[in-house]
């Protein structure tokens, strides 16, 4: 790596990691890497602590009414591809011939979008993308609209990973529950959790997914799925979400049935234990000051980028509702081709291209070609940020490029 290497891609995973990271993690290889549940001996017990240990800790940053309805996931993706087809395949099965009806937005991440996508091309439900503002703000009441009687599930991004505008959720969700009380509310948090209040009571969620490695500062292969009583009653039946991964759980299940009780009705396999211990040691470390620094380096991002001539930044052009996250692009140069100049010229990691949020770059204009995207972090430094800005201006006073 080069001696003077800029990270600026937080909002895809977070680095460095803080250093009691690596000491957790070494130090549980060395003493606790049992199978968490998968036995009585005391290196098994030292794991499945570290697996509960994290399951509550998750369960305390969103205001989760028990940790066991916190079902630990191989990561955000992993979490949505359990929320949605557990929905669907629940609302197929007591559907009596009619499609499910999926709600959802323009600024979805592909994990959310090619999970939907694939199930209607299949026949198995039907789905409405609702569009968003030139700012990538979703209407609460165009989401309401899009509802249906036969609407089983609302899917929204609490913010942008392209643009990083922060949803009004809580609109949303009272908007929802007006028209149709009954429907699913799911909330993709990968980009807040760990930068703003994320609470399932307030906001009235069904389900959300978590990411253990962007703004927790936890390792990647960790996240979380929540699942509240509406999708998944106390009494375990009449459950509105099927489990999408079967096998061994650790807990008394005799015969081929998976358990009922959550969490394990829907954490079948080896937890990530490591990984888990890792997180515990990353949330240990959040402050609110970590938040504050990335909000500070966002301004001075925008605040430059804004200055400079051929540049155009989209979404919203103040800190105001957003997260630490920031899209331009340069005039008359491929987003890709400006990241590449940017870590080989420059030594600036940022991410250039579409960003997995397709539906967003139509909505905005970019189409196929996307564009730059600039994340801080909360180690990042003053003059790290007038070192990029320095090599964006230099980029765009040259002769456009084809």
């Amino acid at each position: 790596m080069h001696p003077d290497f800029v990270y600026l891609d937080n909002a895809a995973t977070s680095w460095p990691k803080p250093d009691a990271v690596a000491v957790a993690m070494s130090e549980f290889l060395s003493t606790r890497a049992g199978n968490p549940g998968r036995g009585g001996h005391a290196l098994a017990r030292a794991a499945a602590e570290t697996v509960e240990i994290a399951r509550e800790k998750l369960a305390a940053l969103i205001n989760a009414p028990t940790p066991k309805r916190v079902v630990l996931t191989h990561g955000c993706t992993d979490a949505i591809n359990q929320a949605i087809q557990g929905v669907i395949h629940s609302a197929s099965k007591c559907a009596g011939g009619k499609k499910p009806h999926i709600v959802t937005t323009a600024i979805e991440h592909n994990a959310v979008l090619r999970t939907l996508h694939s199930f209607k091309c299949d026949g198995l439900l039907e789905m409405t993308i609702v569009p968003c503002d030139s700012e990538g703000t979703m209407s609460p009441d165009r989401i309401a609209d899009a509802c249906t009687p036969c609407t089983e599930l609302v899917a929204v991004s609490h913010a942008s990973n392209v643009l990083g505008t922060i949803q009004p959720i809580h609109e949303i969700m009272l908007a929802v529950r007006a028209k149709c009380p009954e429907v699913l509310f799911m909330v993709d948090a990968a980009q807040t959790a760990g930068h703003f209040s994320v609470d399932v009571q307030r906001d009235d969620i069904d389900l959300l997914t978590l990411a253990g490695h962007k703004g927790l500062r936890g390792p990647t292969g960790t996240g979380a799925l929540y699942v509240g009583p509406r999708a998944y009653p106390d009494c375990c039946t009449n459950t509105r979400m099927c489990c999408e991964r079967r096998g061994g759980t650790g807990a008394i299940a005799p015969g081929l049935e998976m358990p009922t009780t959550l969490p394990d009705a829907l954490e079948a396999g080896t937890a990530n234990a490591v990984g888990f211990a890792g997180l515990v040691a990353a949330m240990g470390t959040l402050c609110e000051s970590q938040h504050r620094t990335e909000m500070m380096h966002t301004k001075r991002l925008l605040d430059g980028l804004l200055g400079i001539p051929n540049v155009t930044v989209y979404g919203k052009e103040t800190t105001e509702g957003r997260t630490p996250v920031v899209l331009f692009n340069i005039k008359g140069m491929c987003a890709r081709d400006a990241g590449k100049i940017l870590d080989e010229q420059h030594h600036i990691a940022v991410r250039g291209g579409v960003h997995c949020a397709p539906e967003l770059h139509n909505a905005i204009g970019t189409k196929s070609d996307g564009g730059v995207r600039v994340s801080p972090g909360c180690t990042t430094t003053e003059d790290q940020i007038d070192c990029f800005l320095e090599a964006v201006r230099s980029m765009a006073s040259t002769p456009a490029m084809s």
